[in-house]
């Protein structure tokens, strides 16, 4: 059975567990979000958050946890494509009042035989625990002494691998390990990646540089879009990139979702800490980004509109192409590109859905998954 079909299996095992009685009601976050099934280099969070995970199912994303983990992995370069993320235990254990709670010590025995199966599965050269009860639920699957104060950024061998411990990304973890510090973790992750010849993936340009820069661009041409239109606006002209040069021009993470390609990189919260001056609102159920005065918003041209670089100015002109595309137009021609129609062929064919799924512009892999046959 091929690895791909052997994940699916695992989670529909996962998605019925009832194990841990405080958690029969949360989400089992496993699944297609959590990146890819031959990546190299896995995560391994404490457990979903109840405003993140919890609610999105894709590990790491949606709170506040998970809006740093995506800055952090940006600022080293590594792409969410490229990677897989899940956590020691699999769903949100919450105390007597509702909020995040640690998980015990049963609970993450629980769930340390899906862990197993996973890193099995995956078969990482690295794997990086974030936080001290991922670093102690690997001890169920392989002993080791290791404590995450004495051996946070560095390398040892565990399990036939590299293990890196480094600290959780939430706010509590930041009181031990300031934001700076936890960057320059994951630039060791990235370096540790490197040494060992293992493919990154080709971004045109600083990730998190770019994404902000088509934003600013955006909401300077235009004053009021929808939050679904932004969403396709960002991903066409990834694919567009992509199609001309064969480089992807943010390495953002799109997903396929119900209503098509989805950015996480775009989360509302995450564009509102970066543009403080942008409102939103809602009209007929339908969220909207405001931006009523461009010359409050910028109080200068946007990088991307005097860029000298050729890829840059095919970006803008992409965007104003797209820009008075009405919302159905823009899903239109999302769902018209090849990595989409690829998806779409197979979920017929199949007759399921992949909803979270991994959105592939590398034609040949996504090709390969279709006549594969790939769940």
């Amino acid at each position: 059975m091929i690895k791909e079909e052997r994940f699916h299996d695992l989670c529909g095992e996962v998605s019925t567990c009832i194990a841990c009685e405080r958690m029969c009601d949360s989400s089992k976050v496993l699944g297609p979000s959590s990146g890819k099934v031959t990546s190299d280099l896995m995560f391994i969070g404490e457990a979903p958050g109840r405003l993140g995970a919890d609610n999105t199912t894709i590990p790491f994303h949606g709170d506040k946890s998970g809006h740093n983990f995506e800055e952090l992995l940006e600022f080293a370069s590594l792409s969410r494509s490229q990677i897989f993320v899940t956590n020691a235990v699999l769903c949100n254990p919450r105390n007597s009042q509702g909020n995040n709670a640690t998980p015990n010590k049963q609970e993450i025995e629980n769930c340390s035989e899906y862990l197993k199966r996973q890193i099995d599965l995956i078969n990482p050269k690295i794997v990086v625990t974030l936080g001290a009860t991922a670093l102690k639920a690997l001890s169920l699957i392989e002993p080791h002494k290791l404590t995450l104060k004495k051996s946070v950024r560095t390398q040892k061998n565990w399990y036939g691998r590299i293990l890196i411990p480094i600290y959780h990304p939430g706010q509590r973890a930041m009181l031990h390990r300031s934001f700076a510090n936890q960057r320059s973790d994951y630039k060791f992750v990235f370096d540790a990646m490197r040494s060992l010849g293992m493919k990154r993936v080709k971004v045109y340009g600083e990730v998190s540089f770019k994404i902000a820069d088509l934003l600013e661009y955006i909401f300077w041409k235009h004053q009021n879009i929808s939050y679904f239109g932004l969403h396709k606006l960002v991903y066409l002209v990834e694919y567009e990139i992509y199609k001309k040069y064969g480089v992807l021009y943010t390495g953002a993470y799109f997903i396929r979702q119900k209503d098509g390609p989805y950015c996480t990189n775009l989360h509302i919260q995450k564009i509102k800490n970066t543009f403080k001056n942008l409102k939103t609102s809602t009209n007929k159920g339908k969220l909207y980004v405001e931006n009523r005065d461009a010359n409050n918003l910028f109080s200068e041209t946007p990088k991307l509109a005097k860029s000298p670089e050729k890829i840059d100015r095919e970006a803008s002109l992409i965007i104003d192409k797209l820009l008075e595309s009405s919302d159905k137009d823009l899903k239109k021609k999302a769902y018209l590109s090849k990595p989409m129609r690829t998806i779409l062929r197979k979920e017929q064919r199949e007759n399921i859905n992949s909803y979270n799924a991994p959105i592939l512009f590398d034609i040949q892999e996504a090709d390969s998954q279709l006549n594969n046959g790939i769940s």
